[in-house]
């Protein structure tokens, strides 16, 4: 640790040195710019040129290990999830056929398009959100989910099996939206690296979890949606799953007013619903596996809700102080 004397001068300022060294790797002279990021207690210094740079931020691959469609999906998603803004992939060995999955997969994303694919090298730019409202982001996920449970109600009351075929596209549209919300919080997250702003970081990764878990949640209700076909005594799981979209809709409330009192409510009411489910499975139809397996998946959902409405109550309490 560097420990520097605050000087007094010309009677109304207040001056630091700063290592030479620190100057001489950053290529700064007299003269230069420089970026103070303040936050509670700290002061970050960057070079105005290295802080303008840092907007753009780019990625190179050489080589890639597998050519199969599911290790490439895997592979462009996670690309796609960091954040960067132009990805450049280089391999001889890529070839049309390639180059054909690869254009499926990333179709399948928003806001990425292959400006460049040629002599082994296929250029990705990721198109720039500053707009980006998380909230607005979180509203349609929270809508998507309520669409899938009215869709899997009225499915079960017609006895319209067929409509039950419809909800795994509910599920990929909201995949979509949670990682072009991951992409987002981990570009906002580098971004952040360097400005020391703790509340705001902590705000992201809240955020992250949040939106992790309502993927799961629509994981779990496109299995119900294929468990619930073949339950002939559905009726008791129509009565949970509108309870459970109740909660749902106050657990977004919760999170996104910081309201204490709804977090402990939301909470409280997954404790309960949990509880009945217990109860459901040792009695009526117990024996029978798809309604075991649809109650599971609604103990899942419960479960999921009940941990973002903890994220809620931790928020609450935290801008309370």
């Amino acid at each position: 640790m560097d420990v520097r004397k605050l000087q007094f001068i010309g009677g109304s300022s207040y001056m630091i040195s700063i290592p030479k060294s620190w100057i001489r790797d950053n290529n700064l002279e007299q003269g230069d710019e420089i970026v103070l990021n303040v936050e509670d207690e700290c002061i970050l210094i960057v070079p105005k040129k290295v802080s303008e740079s840092s907007k753009i931020i780019k990625g190179n691959v050489r080589g890639l290990q597998q050519y199969d469609e599911e290790f490439l999906r895997r592979f462009i998603y996670a690309i796609y999830i960091q954040g960067l803004d132009e990805i450049v992939i280089e391999d001889e060995n890529i070839t049309p056929r390639i180059l054909t999955k690869i254009s499926e997969i990333v179709r399948s994303m928003i806001g990425i398009e292959i400006i460049y694919a040629q002599n082994g090298k296929i250029v990705l730019r990721c198109m720039n959100t500053p707009d980006f409202d998380f909230s607005g982001v979180l509203r349609r996920m929270y809508q998507i989910i309520e669409s899938m449970i009215d869709g899997i109600i009225e499915s079960i009351r017609s006895s319209d099996t067929s409509a039950l075929e419809e909800i795994k596209y509910f599920e990929v549209d909201l995949d979509r939206l949670y990682l072009l919300a991951l992409r987002e919080q981990h570009r906002k997250i580098k971004e952040l690296s360097i400005s020391v702003k703790w509340n705001d970081l902590r705000m992201i990764l809240g955020a992250r979890m949040v939106t992790k878990l309502i993927e799961e949640i629509a994981d779990s209700l496109r299995d119900f949606s294929i468990y619930v076909r073949d339950v002939s005594e559905n009726g008791s799981l129509i009565e949970l799953l509108e309870e459970i979209k109740t909660v749902f809709s106050e657990m977004l409330k919760a999170y996104s007013e910081s309201n204490l009192k709804m977090s402990e409510k939301v909470i409280k009411d997954t404790d309960r619903l949990l509880g009945e489910i217990v109860t459901f499975v040792s009695k009526e139809g117990s024996d029978e596996i798809n309604f075991r397996m649809a109650l599971e998946t609604l103990k899942e959902i419960c479960k999921n809700i009940k941990s973002i409405g903890e994220v809620a109550f931790n928020r609450s309490v935290r801008e309370m102080m």
